[in-house]
Formats: C-alpha cells, sequence, structure tokens
C-alpha cells in the first residue's frame, strides 16, 4: 500500500437519481457492498484516507460511512457538477492531488488507480481513456485544484475549467472507466 498523505479523492453523489429511481450511492454492487461502500474502500485500500463525499440531503442521513470520511451536502443542485467537486475540494485544498469519482461507476479499482498515480502530473490532470475515450476518475494536480477552490462564480462548466490546464492521458486497458449507470437497463445489464 501506498503511503498518500497528500492525496484525497472527492465521489460525487449529489445528483437525484432520477432516471435510475433509487439513489446511486445505495445501489448494490454485491451482497457486502453498496456503490458508496465499495468506492471507498477501493480508495483506502489504496492507501488514501483523506475522502470527502459530496451529497444531497436526500441521502445524507442514509449514508452511515466510516468516521474517517467527510461528507459534504450541495444544496444548489442546479449548480450541477462544478459546485459538487468545488466543495468537496474546498475540504481537501491541502491536498496536491485529488482523484475526482463519480457514484455512478464503481469500477475503479488499485490497477486504475496506480496506473493514474504513477503519470499524474502536478500542473494539471491525468485521465484515464479506453480506445480514445476519456474515463473516470480523473486526478487533479495542485494547480487545478488551488484554481478551484479560488473560482467564485459557482456554476462553471468541469471540464472548461480543467482544459485550461495540460493534461496527461493514460491508456487504461479496462472498459469500465467508461461507464455510468444511470438506469434500472444499465444496472441490470452489470449487475443481475
Amino acid at each position: 500500500m501506498l503511503e498518500l498523505k497528500n492525496f484525497g479523492v472527492v465521489i460525487l453523489a449529489a445528483g437525484e437519481s432520477s432516471r435510475m429511481n433509487v439513489p446511486k450511492p445505495f445501489l448494490r454492487y454485491n451482497s457486502n457492498f453498496r456503490f458508496i461502500d465499495k468506492i471507498i474502500d477501493e480508495y483506502m485500500d489504496f492507501g488514501i484516507n483523506n475522502i470527502v463525499v459530496v451529497g444531497n440531503n436526500n441521502i445524507n442521513s442514509k449514508l452511515n460511512l466510516n468516521g474517517n470520511v467527510s461528507v459534504v451536502v450541495n444544496e444548489h443542485l442546479d449548480y450541477e457538477r462544478f459546485y459538487s467537486i468545488k466543495l468537496g475540494i474546498e475540504k481537501i485544498r491541502n491536498c496536491e492531488f485529488c482523484y475526482i469519482q463519480n457514484i455512478d461507476n464503481p469500477f475503479v479499482n488499485e490497477v486504475i488507480l496506480r496506473k493514474l498515480y504513477f503519470k499524474r502530473i502536478v500542473e494539471g490532470s491525468t485521465i484515464p481513456v479506453f480506445n480514445e475515450q476519456g474515463g473516470h476518475p480523473v486526478l487533479l494536480g495542485k494547480d487545478v485544484i488551488k484554481s478551484i477552490s479560488e473560482k467564485k462564480e459557482l456554476n462553471l462548466n468541469f471540464r472548461d475549467i480543467v482544459s485550461e490546464f495540460p493534461d496527461k492521458k493514460v491508456e487504461i486497458d479496462d472498459e469500465s472507466i467508461l461507464i455510468n449507470i444511470n438506469t434500472p437497463e444499465e444496472y441490470q445489464k452489470y449487475f443481475n
């Protein structure tokens, strides 16, 4: 296990899951884990203890997470993804690197995290790629983290901000980095 004191992760779980009809953090990954538990365990096993979950008011009280995990509530869901990322980053702004993890992709694993870790860049973002398509999670360097935390506007586009900085694309031989589970049909495809 790596010693990753200057690393953090922001898990984005504030969406309303309207197409899924069930909050995504609570979807079963297997008999032992919900999506949220599986994702947190992967990062903790990798050596990251600076973990922030950005949720909404409906799920906050039902998360029941390990005491080491911080939870931030996004009360402005209309600001979308950037605002959730900003809220999470403000909790871990002293980190030099931060993984941005979507709740609707529970397939993150040590192989993916390690490949991004070893190709990381301080001045930009490290992006996993499968067949030339960018996936999840993205690893932000401290220059991007600082820029996001200093933004006064709250409803910006995350991709636009990241595109202002250099990026390092890392080929990952795992199509799961492209998966987003948004509907019951998509869930059934991978979990039946």
